[in-house]
């Protein structure tokens, strides 16, 4: 057979060195062996001859492969499924149209998450890929979904201890194995001649870890420091000795290691590793039962047992085909205290650890070597070809890791949803027949120099939302850019409700998207600012006001799709200094929500006019009305370059607003952030209009993304909620709807950015990744348009 290997690491790394023995091991059957690594090939030299070929990624892409028989590759075996690899393999699979198998050390996503911390893997797993590629680009970490499509792609699987099978794809054929040693382990040198190399007295009892550092242990080796620490003060005379990379750093500083007396060798040749168990007396890998642990065989223990030294080892993994106290001694817990008895317990019965560590050597001599594995994964091939050629394997592209996720990610960007997108009878009185959104939309004007008005839409068109589709498409094309929810501002005088068809159906058959209410409780005037000026329709409040609004929309809160926070429903108020006795109606909303089986309900003011702490009135939080209504960042028009013409207005720096809000000092009540992505309200004021300058993309995604960090930041204290403003404000300019001006680029903009704010999270910002993210987010709309 020919077979390609494509390993994850160069030769320095153990992983390469089980292909390294494998291929030759295969080789010694009659087998023709690539291997493949990412990069310095020359690694190999430092453990001895090899008869495998070998290349580097890119040199393997670059050509056809070819093996001394004159053809292709019969099978590649991807060594881990890890990104980079899966890259690569899939690439070689599609140009050689040959199968690939994928093979599993370790719980790849286990060590993704110990790596994040701050992100659960089902979390992880929701996020695009982009954003997932982020936080996992710079470390070749396994992608939590291509790798499972990856796996699935996989004419086989392997795995080097049971619990690993659980990664398999369902009915695929798979083989575990365990790992060999090298024979040097088995024949090992002058144990006191290896102590004076190392400076080592011949009376210590030297206990050896030859392992790397990484976030999923970094504990347990802290462990064990402290365990030869607490032995040296109970006068024991022992010493640690380590080899290995440092991944993780260890909460051990220089100044404690040396008190510990440790012997730091760092990462050293595997031809001098032998000589160094040969100088050990007690051989430990440290570790604790659980997601890291079970699902692993790490790569020294077949080494540690072939040299017949005492090994202490958890109960997990190969430590379950041990058996304690006869072939190697269980860790109970991997404490401190445990690795500390059970050195002492082999220091002061040296006979009995001297007879568990002969019968662990038995153990590594019948089970572990690379001879019974290359048998075993040639009978494996034999078989996967067989079935390959009777079921006319079909290697096309759709077999190929193909992400079709719908995004999610772990901050809610829920944005404003007006409704006035269908004629109703009041607006046909006050503004003539057929009256919508769109008719002020259409009849928009430039009133300045280089004024991007009308602003027209182009995907969803001039839609009517009394049509159920088009909702259905506002949510799916939401949703496949990472907005979470739509608000829907709620009209309601007194009894009385204005624009809501398209809320009713909604809730009568509307998309399975999340959505919650925003009741505008503010005048409806001809001049469209909610003032008590030229007033079409007041907003009254009568006696039972409180006691009749909660009741209509009660059947609204109990909605499966309706948002809420810790499973209260959440209800923004627009205008809640407005209410008379604000704190009672709220009072009398909780309890007729109790005492229809809401338990509670989470009251929301909006900062819409100067309100600050918003509790006063007997709501649970605030959240930001974007741009705010008062304290504004003006510009003269004469010194912005637009003076003259026909413009009344005023206008507004874009850019200050979004610094301020990115500055803003944190308060000592629940707020929830809120952002815009443009404004300009000429079609509805004309040229007495109130236009922001200087908006873009990159600031709009800059302020997006400081939000998203900002809101995961304090989610232990409050829910990762943040407002834009708005999806569909056409004439108010403030919308994420695709235009003629960006196409869909401010949508592009909203997917990254929330993104980026994720990976600021997990990973902390990077100028080289500020760089990136802005030309990024620069260039997005224009590419959108074209």
């Amino acid at each position: 057979m020919n077979l390609v290997f494509a390993s994850h690491c160069n030769f320095k790394g153990n992983s390469a060195m089980h292909v390294f023995s494998i291929a030759e091991a295969l080789i010694d059957l009659g087998h023709d062996c690539l291997v493949i690594v990412p990069d310095e090939p020359q690694t190999v030299l430092a453990h001895g001859a090899h008869r495998f070929s070998l290349s580097t990624y890119a040199e393997a892409l670059s050509t056809k492969l070819k093996f001394a028989n004159g053809a292709g590759p019969d099978f590649i075996h991807a060594w881990t499924p890890r990104d980079h690899v899966r890259e690569v393999v899939e690439a070689i699979s599609r140009a050689e149209r040959c199968p690939y198998l994928v093979h599993m050390e370790d719980n790849e996503e286990q060590i993704l998450v110990d790596e994040i911390a701050s992100l659960d893997i089902e979390t992880i797993r929701r996020l695009p890929d982009e954003t997932i590629s982020g936080l996992i680009g710079v470390d070749h970490r396994s992608h939590p979904v291509k790798s499972r499509l990856f796996i699935d792609g996989a004419i086989g699987f392997t795995c080097l201890i049971e619990t690993l099978l659980e990664f398999s794809a369902v009915g695929q054929d798979a083989l575990t194995f365990w790992p060999g040693f090298d024979a040097a382990f088995a024949e090992l040198g002058d144990r006191n001649a290896v102590r004076r190399s190392y400076d080592l007295q011949q009376d210590e009892t030297v206990i050896l870890y030859s392992g790397n550092v990484h976030l999923s242990i970094v504990e347990e080796i802290a462990d064990l420091y402290g365990a030869v620490a607490l032995l040296r003060r109970r006068g024991r005379n022992v010493r640690l000795v380590r080899t290995g990379w440092d991944y993780a750093a260890m909460p051990l500083g220089p100044q404690a290691i040396s008190h510990i007396g440790a012997l730091e060798l760092g990462f050293i040749p595997r031809g001098d590793l032998p000589g160094l168990v040969s100088a050990a007396d007690i051989l430990v890998q440290p570790g604790k039962v659980g997601a890291f642990n079970d699902y692993r065989f790490p790569s020294k223990l077949p080494e540690f047992l072939a040299s017949g030294r005492p090994v202490l080892l958890p109960k997990a993994n190969i430590g379950l085909h041990l058996t304690d106290g006869e072939n190697a001694f269980h860790l109970e817990d991997s404490g401190v205290l445990d690795i500390a008895s059970h050195v002492e317990r082999i220091m002061d019965l040296p006979d009995r650890g001297l007879s568990v560590g002969i019968a662990g050597r038995a153990f590594a001599l019948e089970n572990l070597t690379w001879t019974k594995v290359a048998i075993r994964l040639e009978s494996f091939y034999r078989k996967l070809i067989e079935k390959a050629a009777s079921n006319a394997l079909d290697l096309n592209d759709s077999r190929m890791t193909v992400d079709r996720r719908t995004p999610q990610f772990p901050v809610d960007l829920i944005a404003f949803y007006l409704p006035q997108y269908h004629p109703i009878p009041e607006n046909d009185l006050w503004w003539g027949k057929g009256f919508t959104e769109w008719t002020n939309v259409t009849r928009a004007r430039p009133t300045i120099e280089s004024h991007d008005q009308p602003r027209l839409p182009t995907d969803l068109g001039f839609y009517d939302l009394r049509l159920p589709e088009i909702m259905v498409n506002q949510a799916e094309m939401a949703r496949d850019f990472g907005v979470s929810g739509f608000c829907f501002y709620y009209y309601w005088f007194d009894g009385r409700r204005l624009l809501e068809a398209p809320l009713d159906g909604w809730l009568a058959g509307g998309p399975d998207f999340p959505f919650c209410i925003c009741w505008a409780n503010e005048p409806w005037s001809r001049r469209w600012d909610g003032s008590n000026a030229e007033v079409l329709l007041d907003q009254t409040y009568g006696i039972n006001f409180a006691e009749s609004f909660i009741s209509d929309i009660l059947s609204i809160l109990k909605d499966p799709r309706y948002i809420r926070v810790d499973e209260a429903p959440v209800l923004l108020i627009y205008k809640i200094s407005d209410i008379p006795d604000a704190r009672g109606a709220i009072a009398t909303w909780r309890r007729v929500a109790r005492e229809n089986g809401i338990p509670e309900i989470h009251v929301v003011a909006v900062q819409s006019f100067g309100l600050g702490d918003p509790t006063g009135y007997g709501a649970d939080a605030a959240v930001e009305f974007s741009p705010p209504h008062e304290d504004r960042m003006l510009i003269d028009p004469i010194n912005a370059g637009v003076a003259g013409g026909s413009f009344r207005g005023y206008l507004e720096d874009y850019i200050s607003v979004a610094m301020r809000s990115i500055k803003a000092d944190p308060v000592n009540y629940v707020r929830y952030r809120g952002l815009f992505p443009r404004w300009d309200n000429t079609a509805r004021r004309r040229e007495y209009g109130h236009v922001f300058i200087n908006d873009s993309a990159k600031a709009y995604g800059s302020w997006l993304r400081h939000l998203t960090w900002e809101a995961l930041s304090s989610r232990e204290v409050k829910a990762p909620l943040v407002f834009v403003n708005a999806w569909n404000e056409w004439a108010e300019g403030a919308y994420l709807e695709p235009d003629q001006t960006y196409g869909d680029g401010l949508l592009h903009v909203t997917r990254a950015a929330l993104g980026e704010g994720v990976i600021d999270f997990v990973r902390g910002r990077t100028p080289a990744r500020d760089r990136a993210f802005t030309n990024a987010v620069s260039i997005l709309p224009d590419l959108q348009r074209r």
